[in-house]
């Protein structure tokens, strides 16, 4: 009896912090212990958010956090927060607060950049615009400027036949990259402002060779305006200043911006499969359908949902699965996704046993259901009392087949979520990003030469077991040079 009133103080606590699913019973206790002194979880932070990794309070009154930070090593990004958070009272209630305070801060830099926008290349110099922001917010930056000035110089090609329009951003867009690789040269001080310049060079050389592309098509009149497929089907980023709010389109679908505070991540090279990747993903989400992609091990499937998320702005909780998940463990994460409107990813999902998996598709279920019918709260299987839901939550589930221990999906789950194959990424696409993203200008011939040289060492050399040819070797070897 003692056992099942802590239980239940603890998912009262749970549902009040919804986050606090994701964490283990002793750390919730040692946590909640320590509720009235804030100082003393510190360290904590990492386990409930996804990149705050301390807190700053107040000089005078020590019981205010005033600012949110991410530390890398000796380096740390720092966040001020719109409005001081009073930690004081319960825990849950001020980590409420510090989370609605953490969204509404991320969404005030995001509103100011979107200002700032105009003025890049046209006054203000790109590092600039990338030193004044944070990491994330910079990048949402330079995606927001790619968009409009993509939009606009198709749309004036299309309709007012400008012939000047498409070479004149393709020299904008080449000028920006020259730009962001030149930086990547020169001291930038520490090694977290480093990744944060390199991920600004990896995502804007996918937007310049997008734009050529697209370039190139429509000078052979194969898109006619702006609404066409090529360009609908970008991952494409807008602020709109009627809503206030940051949008993401792929597609027909839109995605309201999550402002969850991400730090500085590297992120993923863009091939053509993460963009199929992000469309069928996206398409499932809109339909109200969980995704699941699955493919042989180090295609990058749990990296391409990761990296889907925070390009949303998205806290994405990743769970390796086992044959030791029971459905209560499962309940307990999908209750945590459903009150906070975070993305959840099941990582090997076909690893838990059949009788478990029949219960998950009931869970499943009921929050497809609740979904289409936009629902605020529905019942969910086990619970006496209805639960919140948070809109913009989503699951995906990871999948390798055919390795010994593993199960075939039952039908009732099947249908819940959209699959996607993926395959071997391009790796000439990959070294390319690499090599500008550390300051080679020539990044093209040498990407090419780079690849050939390794298909010839995979081809010609003998099967040893240690001649290692894979993505993650190459990127070693990337780094040395």
């Amino acid at each position: 009896s003692c056992q099942k009133s802590l239980e239940s103080y603890l998912e009262g606590k749970r549902n009040k912090f919804p986050r606090f699913y994701f964490v283990s019973d002793p750390v919730l206790l040692k946590i909640l212990s320590q509720g009235s002194e804030p100082e003393s979880i510190q360290d904590d932070f990492e386990k409930l958010f996804d990149a705050i990794s301390r807190v700053q309070f107040d000089k005078v009154d020590r019981k205010k956090i005033t600012k949110i930070k991410a530390i890398v090593g000796t380096a740390e990004e720092v966040v001020d927060l719109s409005a001081p958070v009073n930690a004081v009272g319960n825990i849950e209630d001020w980590l409420l607060a510090l989370e609605a305070e953490m969204q509404k801060s991320i969404r005030r830099e995001c509103r100011y950049c979107s200002h700032d926008t105009g003025a890049v290349m046209n006054g203000m110099s790109l590092k600039e615009f990338a030193d004044r922001y944070i990491g994330q917010v910079s990048l949402l930056g330079i995606q927001i400027i790619w968009t409009v000035d993509f939009q606009e110089a198709l749309m004036k090609a299309t309709r007012e036949k400008d012939r000047q329009i498409l070479p004149a951003t393709n020299k904008k867009f080449q000028q920006m990259l020259a730009d962001l690789v030149s930086y990547c040269l020169s001291d930038l001080g520490s090694k977290m402002n480093r990744t944060k310049y390199e991920t600004l060079v990896t995502i804007h050389v996918h937007q310049r060779d997008l734009f050529q592309e697209v370039m190139k098509k429509t000078r052979e009149h194969k898109v006619k305006d702006e609404n066409d497929f090529e360009w609908m089907k970008q991952t494409r980023f807008y602020w709109r200043t009627e809503t206030d709010h940051a949008i993401v389109s792929i597609a027909d679908c839109d995605f309201t911006y999550s402002y969850e505070y991400l730090g500085v991540k590297e992120r993923l090279v863009i091939t053509p499969l993460t963009d199929r990747c992000y469309l069928t993903l996206s398409q499932a989400l809109g339909m109200f359908y969980g995704g699941a992609p699955a493919g042989p091990a180090g295609t990058g499937k749990t990296e391409t949902t990761k990296d889907m998320g925070r390009s949303l702005g998205i806290f994405v909780i990743v769970t390796n699965c086992s044959d030791q998940h029971r459905y209560k463990d499962m309940a307990k994460i999908f209750k945590g996704l459903c009150q906070s409107g975070l993305w959840g990813c099941f990582d090997e999902f076909n690893r838990i046993e059949l009788e478990v998996l029949s219960v998950v598709a009931m869970q499943v279920e009921s929050i497809t259901l609740a979904k289409k019918q936009n629902a605020k709260t529905f019942s969910f299987p086990g619970e006496s009392i209805p639960i919140r839901l948070v809109p913009s939550v989503g699951y995906f589930i990871t999948m390798n087949p055919g390795y010994a221990g593993r199960q075939e999906l039952p039908e009732n789950l099947k249908v819940l979520f959209r699959s996607v194959s993926m395959m071997v990424p391009d790796r000439e696409i990959i070294m390319r990003v690499k090599l500008a993203s550390v300051g080679y200008t020539q990044m093209d011939l040498l990407g090419k030469k780079f690849n050939v040289l390794y298909k010839l060492c995979e081809e010609q050399l003998s099967k040893q077991r240690h001649y290692d040819f894979g993505l993650r070797n190459i990127l070693s070897v990337l780094r040395t040079a």
